[in-house]
């Protein structure tokens, strides 16, 4: 039986948020008075468009200028979406700063992301500021169709959000109702196979009730899938806006997938990334099994957003319910027969893999801001209570498979049952946070920022094979920030600690949380309102560092040591003439391992898989004779990078190079073309080695898409 004090607690957690979600709406009183036309304004999610500097949320919480936001922000908008046709989100942030994206190259169900060379995927997502976090396989996934922009905050932001990744915040941005009416349509496809229809309407169902709708339906295939898979996905909300001011916006998507697995995951690293006796794994090379292969997500988030005046204060209650029931099975491949390095007859190794996985999330941000001036200074203060359930149900089983020819894989052969589970339980995180902020205004363009905050975790897992786990974590964060506006230049200096307690389970029970701090210096240039120039420095220290190790036949999971990550970036966005608009992205990471107790001889080494040097240039043409059409060309970078913490085993980079087409054919008809990487160029997305196997994801190649948008 649990302590009546975690009973308590959950009971607390759990009806607070409910009530936030059920009772909001009755303060709202529904008077008989005419309103007339109501602007439904979306603060902080505007339509990006050719505003090089738009309003954001996620750096400080309100509404902002990304000149103001004492650290390093990107914001990729909606435009972004429609023209490039992308299937994920990750493939859209290929072009910021500081974001290593499609790091197992295309995984067709999950956004993968390194933030300034730190995993970021599970507890650095987040959605209308809600944390998406994730454990294991518990994830949410999110669909580029639902979002209107995607907001990047780099480096660590707990002084904000809490528990989070030290790289930084991946904010999806909804689509939310916002008064805008019109429909379209859009029908496109891909090289590879990838076909999808998608539509949307929006509107307004009299003078105080915006609407929005939408709904796409994808075809998955190519990129070695056994079978093509299908993707539906969902949304819809509406924004209310009562007599007395206030404002409740209501927003649902569910997400339904049924899918194969991709080729090119998990190969061994020789064969990927260098030359094994039977020469290159061809692409998409698929090592699973067709009759083992399955991918089933179904997926609901419910989010609330409610407004109003309280006492002089603006409040804002954001709250969220949702879940996400997922059930895999796979043949993954697993090093080869003879080992590391394979021999001339070697074929590769695999086991089969199966799990359910049922996750569930229950969040409330209720925050207040105000305005005041005192002794000349403006303060913005925003002062706030944020609450987080996360429940993840799971099981995972597995068993030796058969072997498969590297070279002529045949796929006639048996696979064996998978085995009684080796993971069977109940993972329960609970976050409490009480934050506080004070932005300030003073002289000629002086901008300090103050945060503080303090969390309590509570984390327990409820386990069928072994012992039932809990533990309390506690924290206090906080940022200081200083900038001065000089006209169109804003240079600032910020200095900030994060913590990131770890999901408890048997071999984590004694890890502590992660903690670290960053310093950051950065200036930020905005010559016109279309154009926008950020270069930032940073340093960043993460600590407690936890590590899985082989212990007696079990895995155990140790605190081990200090991670560092210094670097730069460079971002612009710049409308150099009428008719050409320059984009440009540059990281360069110095990400090393300064403490590791269970193995001295890899300090000083570069973490496996972090990319230290990458970016892209891009460059769109609009003809001032021919305004209806844009051209763009692009070049990425991908430096290179290490297979291994101990750094002998290496991985190249690669150029990849796009180009790009949008034109305005007809009244109300649009086309995108988009091909990426142009040569179809071979390279290896990243390579990790676990417990003396090496594994590699190809990444991928050459892909053209089209899609046609009607709008109505």
């Amino acid at each position: 039986m649990r302590p009546r004090t975690d009973s308590v607690r959950r009971a607390l957690i759990t009806t607070t948020i409910l009530t936030g979600c059920v009772v909001q709406p009755a303060f709202a009183q529904q008077g008989e008075v005419d309103l007339g036309q109501i602007t439904f304004e979306v603060q902080g999610a505007e339509p990006v468009g050719n505003d090089a500097n738009p309003n954001t949320l996620s750096g400080v919480k309100t509404a902002t200028e990304i000149t103001a936001v004492p650290q390093s922000v990107s914001v990729v908008g909606r435009e972004a979406f429609e023209r490039e046709n992308p299937s994920k989100v990750d493939q859209v942030l290929r072009d910021v700063s500081g974001v290593q994206s499609q790091l197992y190259g295309y995984d067709s169900d999950t956004n993968w992301f390194y933030l300034r060379g730190f995993n970021s995927s599970d507890t650095g997502a987040f959605m209308d500021g809600l944390s998406l976090f994730s454990y294991g396989f518990g994830t949410f996934y999110i669909d580029p169709f639902l979002l209107d922009r995607v907001e990047v905050l780099k480096g660590p932001s707990s002084m904000l959000y809490g528990a989070s990744s030290p790289g930084g915040v991946v904010n999806y941005v909804s689509k939310l109702p916002d008064g805008d009416e019109g429909r379209s349509l859009t029908f496109g496809a891909d090289s590879e196979g990838r076909a999808w229809l998608q539509g949307e309407v929006a509107g307004l169902a009299g003078p105080d009730l915006s609407y929005r709708f939408g709904g796409k339906l994808q075809r998955q295939d190519g990129h070695g899938m056994f079978e093509p898979g299908l993707e539906g996905v969902i949304y819809g909300g509406g924004t209310k806006a009562f007599a007395d001011g206030s404002k409740l916006t209501l927003h649902l998507s569910y997400t339904d997938m049924d899918e194969d697995h991709v080729g090119g995951q998990f190969l061994p690293y020789f064969g990927t990334e260098k030359k094994g006796p039977f020469g290159y794994f061809d692409e998409y090379y698929n090592g699973g099994d067709p009759d083992e292969d399955a991918y089933d997500r179904e997926q609901l988030i419910a989010t609330g957003i409610y407004r109003r005046d309280v006492a002089g204060w603006q409040m804002t209650d954001t709250f969220r319910l949702g879940y996400a029931d997922l059930e895999e099975l796979y043949v993954y491949p697993n090093g080869f027969t003879s080992g590391q390095v394979p021999s001339a007859t070697a074929d590769v190794n695999r086991f089969v893999f199966a799990h359910d996985s049922y996750a569930t999330i229950a969040q409330n941000d209720l925050r207040f801001t105000r305005q005041i001036e005192t002794g000349g200074a403006t303060h913005d203060l925003l002062v706030g209570l944020d609450m987080r359930r996360y429940r993840l149900d799971e099981e995972q089983s597995f068993a030796l498979g058969t072997p498969l020819d590297p070279d002529d894989p045949s796929y006639d052969a048996d696979q064996p049952e998978v085995g009684a589970p080796y993971i069977d339980g109940v993972r329960v995180q609970d976050q409490v946070g009480l934050y506080a902020q004070d932005q300030i205004r003073w002289g000629s363009g002086w901008i300090g920022t103050v945060n503080a905050r303090y969390d309590k975790v509570w984390s327990s897992f409820e386990d069928e094979l072994g012992p039932d786990l809990d533990r309390e974590d506690e924290a206090f964060t906080w940022r200081l920030a200083l900038a001065r506006e000089f006209g169109t230049v804003t240079p600032y200096a910020t200095v900030g600690t994060y913590f990131n307690p770890q999901a408890l389970s048997a071999d984590s029970r004694d890890a502590e949380p992660e903690e670290g701090r960053q310093i950051e210096v950065g200036v930020k240039w905005q010559p016109n309102p279309s154009s926008l120039v950020t270069f930032s420095a940073f340093d960043i220290t993460r600590e407690n560092v936890s590590q899985s190790l082989v212990n007696g036949g079990t895995f155990d999971s140790r605190t081990l040591g200090e991670v560092r990550s210094r670097g730069i970036e460079l971002e612009a966005d710049w409308q150099a003439t009428e008719a050409v608009r320059l984009s440009a992205a540059y990281t360069n990471l110095d990400v090393e391992i300064v403490d590791f107790e269970a193995d001295p001889s890899i300090e000083g080494k570069t973490p496996q898989s972090v990319i230290e040097e990458f970016g892209s240039v891009q460059l769109a043409y609009t003809p001032l004779s021919f305004p209806d059409l844009e051209l763009r060309v692009g070049a990425r970078y991908r430096g290179d990078s290490w297979a291994d913490n101990a750094n002998t085993l290496d991985v190249d980079g690669a150029w990849l190079f796009d180009a790009g087409a949008t034109w305005d054919f007809a009244e109300d008809w649009t086309a995108d073309l988009n091909v990426t990487n142009i040569g179809d160029e071979r390279y290896t997305a990243s390579c990790q080695t676990s417990f003396g196997t090496s594994s590699c994801w190809q990444g991928e190649g050459r892909v053209v898409s089209l899609g046609v948008t009607r709008s109505f």
